[in-house]
């Protein structure tokens, strides 16, 4: 079927766009975002994906805020045209390509609304390839590209006011696609669903902003890692890439997770990064609040990605942090609004994701969901 993105010359196969070059079912395409300020404050994230190989376009925003995580999730039909990023009360704007996005919330009726603006400081990332087979299947086969900025606007959530200051409130944005696991599972289980460790950063500094990617074996080693030391640009009105601004590769290659006892939540981190002149940048993460995946869907056990639900569909929670079981295999996966320390003295700000599933030999996980316990 011919759509409005026919009119441009950017095709990959004699087929149509809508159409994917994959019949693999799990084949994506995602926009994600996330705010935070630096003290712990504040932290929002929206995501909106499209799987047409499922027929579903799904969504969600959640805010984390007083010690609440309130969350709105979303699911659809997908549009068979893809420039319609809307979704329910949910809407993101492409603005300027690679520079400027914005996101709508109107659902009064729920408590959610907001109108924010992401302005982006640095050059577009794109990350390495990740690819992962199981036997003689790709499970994983993704590109994503990350741009970091800061956030103007407003939220209203649940009747609370909250203005948004791009002074202080720094963000990523994400953009992936290509063969992950999602949507209702069938067949053999894919190697996620026995081992996934995982870890990914953005630290925010005064010039630049250092960014890593990292999967580990049940063995401790990185199997895949990548990162970038990426430059802050001024303002403008025209696309950037990260490329062209005189960023430098700076590679995850070593990392120590220590864990509060009794869970698999971080509670402090240090990961080392290699810039291609062998310089070494070591950070630390100091977690002051956890945001919980799963009030995106991530592993959420009823509005996980991709999931049929019958057409249009839409629901909220609210969580109170502190009386979360964080014992819960849903709830590993977080990110963490961290205070960060660069070589023993830089101090800034920044957020640590991270998920441990199966075992993990360094930090003494034996089953797929045993937890940390001290020696």
């Amino acid at each position: 079927m011919i759509t409005t993105l026919d009119d441009y010359p950017i095709h990959q196969t004699s087929l149509p766009l809508i159409i994917p070059a994959t019949s693999d079912r799990n084949f994506y395409d995602r926009f994600w975002f996330n705010g935070f300020v630096g003290d712990g404050s504040l932290y929002f994230s929206v995501a909106m994906g499209f799987y047409p190989n499922r027929g579903v376009h799904d969504g969600g925003f959640s805010v984390l805020v007083d010690g609440y995580q309130y969350c709105l999730h979303l699911s659809g039909d997908l549009p068979v045209d893809r420039m319609n990023t809307e979704l329910g009360p949910l809407r993101i704007e492409t603005i300027v390509p690679m520079r400027r996005h914005r996101v709508v919330v109107n659902d009064p009726q729920r408590g959610f609304e907001a109108d924010l603006n992401f302005e982006a400081s640095t050059g577009t990332h794109e990350e390495a390839r990740q690819i992962f087979t199981d036997g003689l299947h790709t499970s994983m086969d993704v590109t994503r590209l990350s741009q970091f900025g800061s956030w103007s606007g407003w939220i209203v959530i649940k009747g609370k006011r909250i203005e948004v200051n791009p002074k202080v409130t720094n963000g990523t944005r994400d953009r992936s696609w290509g063969v992950r696991p999602c949507g209702e599972p069938g067949g053999r289980p894919p190697r996620w669903a026995s081992q996934f460790y995982f870890g990914w950063s953005q630290t925010f500094w005064n010039d630049f902003v250092l960014h890593g990617v990292f999967f580990c074996n049940a063995k401790g080693s990185i199997d895949m890692g990548s990162g970038a030391k990426v430059p802050r640009v001024p303002h403008g009105n025209e696309p950037v890439f990260a490329r062209d601004t005189g960023e430098v590769d700076a590679t995850p290659f070593d990392y120590k997770f220590n864990y509060i006892p009794g869970t698999r939540r971080i509670r402090h981190a240090l990961v080392r990064y290699r810039k291609t002149d062998g310089e070494i940048l070591e950070v630390e993460y100091e977690p002051l609040i956890s945001f919980h995946m799963a009030g995106l869907g991530y592993g959420h056990p009823d509005w996980g990605h991709g999931c049929w639900k019958g057409g249009y569909v839409i629901d909220d929670e609210t969580w109170k942090v502190d009386e979360l079981d964080i014992t819960k295999p849903h709830l590993f996966h977080v990110q963490q609004v961290c205070k960060v320390t660069l070589n023993g003295l830089q101090k800034g700000c920044g957020i640590l994701e991270h998920t441990a599933v199966g075992p993990h030999a360094p930090s003494g996980f034996k089953e797929r969901c045993d937890l940390y316990q001290p020696l």
